[in-house]
């Protein structure tokens, strides 16, 4: 034979009643916990997406000045710098391939680089030095050079 509950003092059975509320308070809690959870790992992934994007831009926009610059010293290059053109080409277009190097964690490429002598002599002199001012990304031709350092 089995026994019925017992009433305790206030008028309430034992056993049941007060494991239920027990285990909806545990389960209710579990479901929070997870809820809690999933909006701190969300929340953590859309961050660190966020800042990727944004320095991402920031180093390609670096990188693209640094471009810009070893253009402009190319330009400003002086007769005493170097002594032939092959040496101002050379020059030039490893500082321009370095770019993609400095920058490679933002995977930057160098789309364009080409540092092509004025076409005629080979010596770099005060003439050349003029040519190397001049110089733009179109091809070179005899009274300009081709400065062109572009990245992606």
């Amino acid at each position: 034979m089995t026994r019925a509950p017992q009433p305790d003092r206030r008028g309430n059975r034992r056993g049941d009643c007060g494991l239920t509320t027990l285990e909806w308070l545990l389960i209710t809690s579990a479901v929070a916990g997870l809820a809690a959870l999933a909006v701190v790992l969300v929340q953590g992934r859309v961050s660190d997406t966020a800042e990727r994007i944004s320095e991402s831009e920031a180093w390609l926009a670096a990188a693209i000045h640094t471009a810009w610059a070893v253009e402009t010293d190319a330009r400003g290059a002086a007769a005493s710098d170097f002594e032939l053109w092959a040496d101002w080409e050379s020059h030039f277009s490893q500082e321009c391939s370095l770019i993609a190097v400095l920058y490679a964690g933002a995977e930057v490429a160098v789309a364009h680089n080409s540092f092509n002598r004025a076409t005629g002599g080979t010596a770099f002199d005060a003439i050349a030095v003029s040519y190397a001012a001049a110089g733009d990304e179109q091809p070179a031709t005899a009274s300009k050079a081709q400065v062109q350092c572009e990245v992606r």
